[in-house]
């Protein structure tokens, strides 16, 4: 079950509670030194810093590595630290001084992952030629065992809780589990991923195995046998270069290329704090609904913050849209499972069978003024209608050239807007379900998918937000744009126009605008 937040209040992200922007390059690691008051931060570039996170100042000089840096380790004691990367050597620093301690051979390639042993006893080393070095932490850094793995890069290495194993991720897109007393390999090739495997982790207990890859999911496994545990983790849209480990072992962290970190239970794999895609109030205003990307729909009280309904399940995807019927007693659902649900409110209970037809992702929905007629529009290029009062299909379905996104009914209700991936914008007969002409009216000016589209009041403008940053107004009589472009810093996503016509946008880089 998903650890998601029951508090209205709790649904947007929490901002940060301290930004340091001093590097030049991209950050490969992060350690928090014994009593969470100092964080040690590494850059490609081979710089290491201190920094103390109580009043955002760095501690001393930067130690510099000499290269580019990829491994990174600090003791459990806080006092040591070690880095290595293209220079092949392994270091070891002072932490209190930041001075070099020890400089260590051993390896023939750029040194990509290193780790210590949870008694602080041995470390290992992984690099660019499949060779594995464990060593003692002794002056003298005596070398235990060389592993050749004859793999190309070894990108991960970590040892189980007891210290009598370690794991290895793999440029082959496979997982090893060696012995770190005789150096033999006791487990793998694990296979499955189908990319690098860029990080491993070990719970808590040893008896699993956790993985992330640049296939862009992450995967349980059994440290025992190797066999995976559960379907891959598929949230992520780009490649997964890190894992972290919460200190009770019920949370595991993701960082991704696609700028965004996740939050995972170990016990079931359900996501944590999932993103919510939809966001609808009733008809008085009392409540809010929400579709989310665990599959659920929940109901909030407006007033008080608190859930009042669900989570709601049925779904086998992301909830991508959700609207409530005009007299309130019904929610409406749309779905990456390619379905379309309908659920009393009060309940939660699901009302009759799923809307099906749409052959890929349900991505928006528009009830029509009156409430009698329903819009879908779908990644499979089409907009679909339904009787509201009975889900029975209306019309034929309308066609498109790409993927839709966004999808609105003019107040009038004699018109239907949508939004598409190239960044153009359709509108179709609504009363009919049929175009408005031979050729339908299309608007183009957005230079990336349209995600977001809404009629200002009366009806003759239309308000859209684009991938492209903007959001933009049309004269929906000759298509043209209306003044210039409002510009976000970032993707818009969201948009919604309040009743005296005010625009709100929602961008990923900057928040809400009005």
């Amino acid at each position: 079950m998903s650890n998601t937040s029951t508090k209205l209040v709790d649904l947007t992200p929490g901002k940060p509670l301290l930004t340091i922007s001093e590097y030049d390059d991209y950050i490969r690691g992060l350690a928090y030194l014994p009593g969470e008051k100092r964080l040690i931060i590494f850059a490609h570039n081979g710089a290491i810093r201190i920094w103390n996170i109580e009043n955002g100042e760095q501690e001393g000089m930067a130690m510099k590595h000499d290269g580019d840096l990829e491994g990174f380790a600090v003791t459990k004691d806080g006092k040591r630290m070690l880095s290595g990367g293209e220079d092949k050597l392994l270091r070891v620093w002072d932490v209190e001084t930041h001075q070099p301690i020890a400089e260590w051979g051993g390896h023939e390639g750029f040194i990509y992952c290193i780790a210590m042993s949870p008694n602080d006893q041995l470390v290992a080393s992984g690099d660019q030629k499949g060779r594995i070095v464990i060593r003692e932490m002794k002056e003298d850094g005596r070398i235990k065992h060389a592993i050749e793995t004859g793999l190309g890069n070894v990108y991960s290495v970590s040892f189980s809780p007891d210290g009598t194993k370690l794991a290895s991720g793999h440029r082959d897109h496979t997982i090893r589990v060696f012995d770190v007393e005789t150096g033999d390999l006791i487990l793998g090739p694990i296979k499955g991923h189908t990319d690098w495997v860029r990080c491993v982790v070990w719970s808590l207990d040893g008896s699993r195995l956790f993985t992330g890859s640049w296939d862009q999911t992450v995967r349980f496994w059994d440290s025992a046998t190797g066999e995976a545990i559960g379907d891959p983790l598929t949230t992520h849209t780009h490649f997964i270069d890190a894992l972290s480990l919460s200190p009770d072992g019920t949370k595991l962290a993701s960082a991704s290329w696609d700028a965004t970190v996740r939050f995972w239970a170990t016990d079931s794999g359900d996501p944590i704090g999932e993103p919510v895609h939809s966001i609808c109030f009733s008809p008085d205003g009392m409540k809010l609904a929400s579709g989310h990307r665990d599959k659920m729909v929940r109901v909030f009280d407006v007033e008080s913050g608190d859930l009042i309904l669900g989570p709601i399940k049925g779904h086998t995807n992301w909830v991508s849209s959700v609207v409530w019927s005009l007299d309130g007693t019904r929610l409406i659902t749309a779905s990456f499972d390619v379905s379309i649900r309908f659920w009393d409110s009060e309940t939660g209970k699901a009302i009759g069978d799923p809307l099906t037809g749409h052959t890929h992702y349900v991505y928006a929905l528009a009830l029509s003024p009156d409430g009698t007629k329903l819009a879908s529009a779908s990644w499979d290029r089409t907009i679909r209608f339904w009787a509201t009062d009975s889900g029975d299909p209306i019309g034929e379905p309308l066609q498109h050239e790409r993927s839709l996104y966004a999808i609105t009914f003019s107040p009038s209700g004699e018109f239907v807007a949508c939004g598409e991936d190239g960044g153009k914008i359709s509108i179709w007969l609504g009363e009919s379900c049929s175009k408005t002409s031979a050729d339908e009216s299309m608007i183009s000016g957005h230079g990336g998918s349209v995600n977001g589209i809404a009629y200002l009041p009366g009806g003759e403008r239309l308000v859209t937000c684009s991938h492209d940053g903007t959001a933009r107004i049309w004269n929906v009589e000759n298509g043209e744009q209306e003044g210039m472009a409002m510009e976000h810093s970032g993707r818009v996503w969201g948009l919604a126009i309040t009743s005296d016509g005010k625009i709100l946008s929602g961008s990923l880089a900057k928040g809400l605008s009005v």
